[in-house]
């Protein structure tokens, strides 16, 4: 059994086929299908189905077994180019629309400028999405919403984001303060997507606030809810850091009693965090505290 007949195994796995994981691999199907047709015969068990290319039950206590065993030697990789503080390296970090929109743009390019021999490649998807990725060692980190339960991961608060209630700025209610939920009840409401975290926890709370919104546009785009707030169709309910200087047509409203949300970072439990992935969590904290100052 060797590292590499692991790497092909996980990666037929991970992908769905025989031939997308030799693409990711940049190997030859025949060369990847070797790898797992020997690493069969070192195991003496079927692993995958050929046509499908999903796991025999052995193949997926294998699989497990084998996205630590990669992660160790990842970590052990990092853990000693950590001790060459000027070796090329690549962080793979995932982020959220949150982080990725209003936050990230400005901390990767200063990052870029304090540690030029590092590359950053960042993917932005959901929360649950990006977990996958950190488990099966895709990624090295994500900023995500917390909490996130998963045995194999580790986790750290960065930040609190207050939502906030927007408005068209001459919006009659944008006068008024401490206004409740149930002010809004006749408002047409542009609502976030209940499938993301953020959206999630919005409708858990209007629910358990017996607020019941008339919904006329629902987005997982905070930037596409501000295009028709802007433009008078609504009011919305967005981060804080969502509502930007820019934005000159829309007004805050003071609704009492918004939740927030926590915005962290994941990583797989017991792999080498190096000295890129601390500066980079580090740049994240310090940009997210300057914004909430201003």
């Amino acid at each position: 059994m060797t590292l590499e007949q692991l790497r092909c195994f996980c990666k037929v796995i991970e992908t769905g086929s025989f031939r997308a994981a030799a693409e990711q691999l940049h190997r030859s199907q025949p060369a990847v299908s070797l790898q797992v047709k020997a690493l069969e015969r070192a195991c003496g068990q079927i692993l995958l189905q050929r046509k499908s290319g999903a796991p025999t039950p052995a193949g997926r206590r294998l699989y497990n077994r084998a996205i630590h065993i990669l992660s160790l030697v990842e970590s052990a990789r990092n853990e000693l180019k950590d001790f060459d503080a000027t070796a090329a390296q690549t962080l793979k970090a995932g982020a959220g629309d949150t982080t990725a929109l209003y936050i990230l743009p400005k901390v990767i390019c200063s990052f870029a400028r304090s540690l030029p021999h590092v590359r950053v490649t960042l993917v932005n998807r959901p929360t649950d999405v990006l977990v996958d990725l950190v488990v099966k060692g895709i990624l090295d980190l994500a900023l995500v919403t917390l909490p996130v339960f998963h045995p194999e991961l580790e986790q750290r608060k960065l930040f609190t984001e207050e939502i906030i209630a927007v408005a068209p700025s001459k919006h009659a209610l944008s006068r008024r303060r401490n206004l409740s939920l149930h002010d809004l009840a006749q408002e047409p409401i542009l609502l976030l997507d209940p499938s993301t975290r953020t959206g999630m926890i919005l409708t858990q709370h209007f629910q358990q606030n017996s607020f019941h919104p008339l919904v006329t546009l629902e987005s997982g785009s905070f930037e596409v809810l501000k295009r028709y707030v802007a433009a008078g169709l609504g009011i919305a309910f967005l981060p804080r850091i969502a509502l930007t200087p820019a934005d000159k047509k829309i007004a805050r409203l003071s609704v009492r009693g918004l939740p927030s949300v926590e915005l962290g970072t994941i990583w797989r439990h017991g792999t080498y965090q190096t000295r890129a992935q601390k500066t980079f969590l580090e740049m994240v904290l310090r940009y997210a505290n300057s914004l909430k100052k201003k």
